[in-house]
């Protein structure tokens, strides 16, 4: 069994169903544009013309509108004579198609398409599949962007988190605020590891998506089933945008983007209320342009240094009664979910950025090393809740030190009690891309961790994986994608650990190709 995700239930059935030229579809109205996909991914894999048919008959494949207990659930019946797909949704149906193009290897060009028989009956554990994308730190633009959506459509992810603002980047064009991209898309220069040294290059960096950009974005997610979540974080990770716009910051001195990753002190002033005006401006383009109900507001690493010694912000604790400027920040935070709520926007906000007092429908996402358990405390008492836990699904950092195997064997409902498992939305994987500046990089670090993501979203079940994970390899291969054909071998390694943070951040990416190159000479021999 090929397919990847694995499926909930999939039992093999005596003899093999072939595509061959004789081969006809026969398509309910509703599923028309996802069988024509169907056909279209056959025909560019064999040369094969398959043709629609008006009436049932033998040899066939049908496209089948029946209900079904859930949304997104499909079955998949194959016989020697016929293969019957069946879903209750269109989502459940291109579900189901994926499935199909992994069964009969339509990702790869080859002549005779044929899979032995199979009872396939499945649909997801998690509501929220997803995968963040960093295309702040470094900036990746609307084709990556669309390679990416692709992937994840393949194995049924449907949510893709677009980080948006960032200390060293602004990355979408707001247009009552031009400055933001004008200024605050550009730096001079990057922080590097690389040849021993860590030191910021001077080589600058810049990139930003316009608003057709996500239009374009956002319509072919759609057409994947895919949600695009914006996030513009706040009041930390401000930098750039405060860079082009001093006057929001408690200093007003805030003069070029962050060229250095970490946490800076420079954060939104909460005492001065045009701030809070600015950001509103911000997301009244951000809600026009992304039509999904979810914003994400950052909220994490936030210093209260400069809030500790700025009038404004003094005033403003002194005005609201509060002891404590955890209490400010979720002050702010409130101020904001009240304004997107009447937008009829819903707002997630990474874990540390949840107070006691915080809404209970606002979203945690978890990912801090250190409280995975608040996060489970979170969803046991009624938070909604993504679990994106630092040391499973954080992709931008070496297989070295997130193996492959451990993304894998991740369980999200670990430690969550039984009444509270609905409070746990989903999983999402996480690619930050301070140490990846380009798509070779980024592809290496997504892939094959993508396929286990995904796997531990939709159904955990892992019997059979790496017999089907070959399959997308070979897959990645005909994309002419660079990633780690070692991964599901790896362990952890300090000396990958220490040579990534100390010596060169690519030094993994180095040691694969070596890898790959021992591997065709040998071959050669």
């Amino acid at each position: 069994m090929r397919i990847l995700p694995r499926p909930q239930k999939a039992e093999r059935v005596a003899g093999q169903f072939v595509i061959d030229e004789q081969t006809t579809v026969f398509c309910h109205p509703d599923f028309q544009s996802i069988a024509e996909q169907f056909v279209a991914k056959v025909n560019a894999c064999s040369g094969l013309d398959l043709q629609f048919c008006e009436r049932v008959e033998e040899n066939q494949i049908h496209f089948v509108l029946e209900q079904n207990d859930h949304a997104e659930g499909y079955k998949i019946n194959i016989s020697q004579t016929c293969l019957t797909v069946s879903a209750g949704t269109k989502q459940g149906c291109f579900y189901a198609m994926q499935s199909l193009c992994q069964l009969f290897d339509l990702h790869i060009p080859h002549q005779q398409l044929s899979t032995v028989n199979y009872y396939v009956e499945d649909y997801p554990k998690f509501a929220h599949r997803g995968q963040h994308l960093d295309i702040c730190r470094h900036f990746f633009g609307v084709e990556t962007i669309k390679q990416v959506i692709d992937l994840m459509s393949e194995v049924k992810l449907n949510k893709l988190h677009l980080h948006l603002s960032d200390d060293q980047g602004f990355r979408v064009q707001i247009d009552k605020y031009p400055l933001l991209t004008e200024i605050g898309s550009v730096r001079g220069g990057s922080e590097v590891v690389r040849d021993g040294q860590r030191f910021v290059d001077e080589t600058p960096h810049s990139g930003f998506l316009t608003k057709a950009d996500v239009a374009e974005i956002v319509s072919y997610a759609s057409e994947r089933f895919i949600d695009v979540i914006p996030e513009i974080d706040i009041p930390g990770h401000m930098v750039a945008a405060l860079a082009a716009y001093p006057e929001y910051s408690c200093t007003g001195k805030v003069t070029e983007v962050r060229q250095k990753w970490g946490i800076s002190k420079d954060i939104l002033c909460a005492g001065n209320e045009e701030g809070y005006q600015f950001v509103c401006d911000i997301l009244d383009e951000i809600c026009d342009m992304f039509p999904y109900e979810y914003i994400h507001l950052g909220g994490d690493e936030a210093p209260k240094d400069r809030w500790c010694n700025c009038p404004k912000c003094v005033e403003k604790m002194a005005e609201l009664k509060y002891d404590s400027y955890a209490q400010l920040q979720n002050y702010m935070l409130e101020f904001f979910v009240s304004y997107l709520n009447q937008a009829g926007k819903k707002v997630i906000v990474w874990n540390d950025g949840i107070h006691a007092q915080t809404s209970m429908e606002v979203v945690s996402q978890v990912w801090k090393p250190l409280t995975r358990n608040q996060g489970i405390k979170q969803a046991n008492a009624g938070r909604p809740t993504i679990m994106s836990p630092f040391f499973h699904m954080y992709f931008d950092y070496p297989y070295g030190m997130t193996p492959f195997k451990k993304t894998l064997k991740f369980n999200p409902l670990k430690g969550v009690k039984k009444h509270a498992k609905d409070n746990v939305l989903g999983v999402e994987g996480a690619l930050w891309t301070e140490y990846i500046e380009d798509t070779n990089k980024l592809f290496f670090n997504f892939l094959p961790r993508l396929d286990a993501l995904a796997n531990v979203a939709w159904s955990g079940i892992r019997s059979h994986f790496n017999e089907a994970l070959a399959g997308r390899f070979a897959h990645y291969d005909q994309l002419g994608l660079n990633y780690n054909s070692r991964a599901p071998k790896q362990r952890r390694s300090l000396r990958t650990i220490n040579r990534f943070f100390k010596v060169d951040s690519y030094t993994e990416i180095h040691d694969h190709q070596k890898y790959l190159e021992k591997q065709q000479q040998k071959k050669d021999k």
